[in-house]
C-alpha cells in the first residue's frame, strides 16, 4: 500500500475526510440558485466541491464528496436533483479539481471531455452545440497547466503562484461539476435544446461567481492547513 493511501486511511486522514464531508453536507443543504428546467435547486455545495479536491487531493476529496453528497440527499431532497445519482457531479468535480491542483490537469481534461461528449450524443445535444463553451475552455486550461506553463506551486513561500493554482483548480473543478450535472440532466429529463441555449447565457455568471467565492475561502484555508502540517497527513 502506497504512503498516500496509508495516509488517507489513517485515523487523522479519515478525520479530515469526515470534517470536509460534514462541511459539504451543510452547504449542500443551502440553496445557491435555482435549477432551470427541472425541479429542485443548485446548492452552495458548488463551493465545497472544488475546495475538497484542492485541500484533500483527488482521492480524499472524492471520498469526502461522496459521503457529504449522500448524506445531503436525505437532509435536503430538493438538492438531490438526479436522485441516487446526485453524488456524481460533486464527486467527479472534486476529483477534477484535485487533479488540476496537482498539475495532472490532463486527467481533469479527460473527465470534462467525457462529460461533454455525453452531452453532445444526446439527440438534443447538438442543437445546443454552443452550450459547453466554458467547459471547453476549462479543458484547454487544464491541459495548459499540466505542462511547464503551469506556474502554480504548493510552495507557501509564493502565495501568488499558489493563488493561481487554486484559481485554476477551482475553475476546472467547478466546470467539471457543472457539465457532469448538465449531462445527467439532458439524459434524465430530456431537456430540449432551447433550454440549454437559454441557460448558456446564465450558467457562466453563476459558476464564475462560485469560483471567486471558492478561491477567497480556499486560499487562506489551504495556506493555514499546509503551514500547520495538517495536509501532510493525507498527501
Amino acid at each position: 500500500m502506497s504512503k498516500t493511501i496509508r495516509n488517507i486511511f489513517s485515523a487523522k486522514g479519515i478525520a479530515l475526510i469526515v470534517v470536509f464531508a460534514a462541511l459539504h453536507t451543510v452547504l449542500s443543504s443551502l440553496p445557491y440558485t435555482i435549477a432551470i428546467g427541472v425541479d429542485g435547486a443548485i446548492t452552495l455545495g458548488v463551493i465545497t466541491v472544488p475546495l475538497m479536491g484542492i485541500i484533500l487531493g483527488p482521492i480524499s476529496g472524492g471520498i469526502a464528496a461522496i459521503i457529504g453528497s449522500v448524506i445531503a440527499m436525505f437532509i435536503n431532497p430538493s438538492g438531490a436533483i438526479f436522485g441516487p445519482a446526485s453524488f456524481l457531479p460533486a464527486t467527479i468535480g472534486a476529483m477534477s479539481a484535485g487533479f488540476a491542483f496537482e498539475k495532472r490537469g490532463y486527467i481533469s481534461a479527460a473527465l470534462l471531455l467525457a462529460a461533454i461528449l455525453g452531452f453532445y450524443i444526446h439527440p438534443y445535444g447538438m442543437g445546443a452545440i454552443g452550450y459547453p463553451f466554458l467547459h471547453i475552455i476549462a479543458v484547454i486550461v487544464g491541459l495548459i497547466f499540466s505542462t511547464r506553463l503551469g506556474v502554480w506551486s504548493t510552495d507557501l513561500s509564493n502565495v501568488k503562484k499558489l493563488g493561481v493554482g487554486i484559481t485554476v483548480a477551482a475553475f476546472v473543478g467547478t466546470l467539471t461539476d457543472n457539465i457532469v450535472g448538465s449531462t445527467l440532466a439532458i439524459w434524465m429529463f430530456d431537456l430540449e435544446a432551447a433550454v440549454w441555449n437559454f441557460v448558456m447565457f446564465i450558467y457562466p455568471l453563476e459558476r464564475i461567481a462560485a469560483v471567486i467565492i471558492t478561491v477567497l475561502i480556499t486560499l487562506p484555508l489551504y495556506y493555514s492547513l499546509r503551514k500547520s502540517g495538517m495536509l501532510s497527513l493525507i498527501r
